[in-house]
């Protein structure tokens, strides 16, 4: 798996326009092969040459390794070997890894849920975070069905996931559940994760380990009739019933900017960190109605998008 990715990376490099005399180099670091990152480096790419930065002028190094400790620092670790100007991270695994690795580079995150309550603080870091309050996720996931039991699934290495656990726990007086923890470290586990019987709905929290395994955890919750919930963009595409998320553009041209006012010399810590502006509700009518469920029109109304 790692080899195959890592193959990916190369090959978008060899495609990339020569680097001439003078051109600078961003280095790019996914926390995992997912596609809210894709279409966040989508909108970052097309960022760069609406601020001036085209293959002429910066060439863009990705990497997408495989979801574990020692992929992420790797892949890391190859950025600074090449020398980048700039390191862009998605995700809050590649981040964490990225602060870890180098307090000289500069760094810009994008897609990363609540930056500053995970750690990632550095003077050679800024970004913008994805975080969207989960209360506002169980006040809509309570218009969709009735609930006792939420389970979640996890990975105790992704200190963003934890983070989602930890407040999940915080909430379940308040909103009447009890939180059921399904942590994970890899994607074969997360795929043979069983959930009859054990909740009532179940959360795919933001790790990069349990949406890799994305297609199997809904395929199996979706034939045990069991709604699902999630924080990261795209996910209502893939199955996932009620996504609550930034704007995968938004974060993509928000560290595009970043990233080029980094590039023009800019001290990362003058550069404030941002929050979204942009969140979507995408509810997926589609599954929903396979499973008889029957969502609020208050739901119905407020949703950004319905898949039908």
């Amino acid at each position: 798996m790692i080899l195959r990715r890592w193959c990916i990376a190369v090959a978008i490099v060899l495609i990339a326009t020569p680097v001439l005399a003078g051109e600078k180099t961003v280095g790019v670091v996914m926390s995992g092969n997912i596609g809210y990152y894709q279409e966040i480096h989508r909108a970052f790419a097309n960022g760069l040459i609406k601020e001036g930065y085209d293959r002429r002028k910066v060439d863009t190094l990705l990497q997408m390794p495989a979801p574990d400790p020692l992929s992420w620092t790797n892949a890391v670790r190859k950025m600074i070997v090449a020398d980048v100007n700039v390191m862009v991270a998605y995700g809050a695994a590649s981040a964490l890894s990225a602060i870890k690795e180098t307090k000289s580079v500069p760094i810009v995150y994008a897609g990363v849920y609540d930056p500053a309550g995970i750690g990632i603080v550095a003077k050679n870091i800024t970004g913008i975070t994805s975080k969207v309050p989960l209360t506002s996720l169980l006040k809509y996931a309570k218009k969709l069905v009735p609930f006792t039991k939420l389970a979640v699934v996890y990975n105790e290495l992704e200190p963003d996931s934890v983070k989602q656990v930890e407040e999940l726990g915080a909430l379940e007086s308040q909103y009447g559940f009890q939180v059921v923890r399904m942590p994970v470290k890899r994607v074969d586990e997360a795929k043979a994760l069983t959930f009859a019987g054990k909740a009532d709905i179940v959360l795919i929290s933001v790790s990069a380990v349990a949406n890799e395994a994305l297609d199997a955890i809904v395929k199996t919750t979706h034939a045990s009739k069991i709604p699902t919930l999630s924080q990261l963009g795209g996910a209502g595409d893939r199955g996932v019933i009620l996504t609550l998320a930034p704007s995968a553009a938004e974060q993509g041209e928000a560290a595009a900017r970043i990233c080029a006012k980094l590039l023009n010399g800019d001290n990362p810590a003058s550069i404030a960190p941002e929050v979204p502006k942009l969140v979507e509700l995408v509810l997926n009518m589609k599954e929903a109605s396979a499973m008889g469920l029957k969502p609020s029109v208050d739901l119905m109304t407020d949703a950004t998008r319905v898949i039908k």
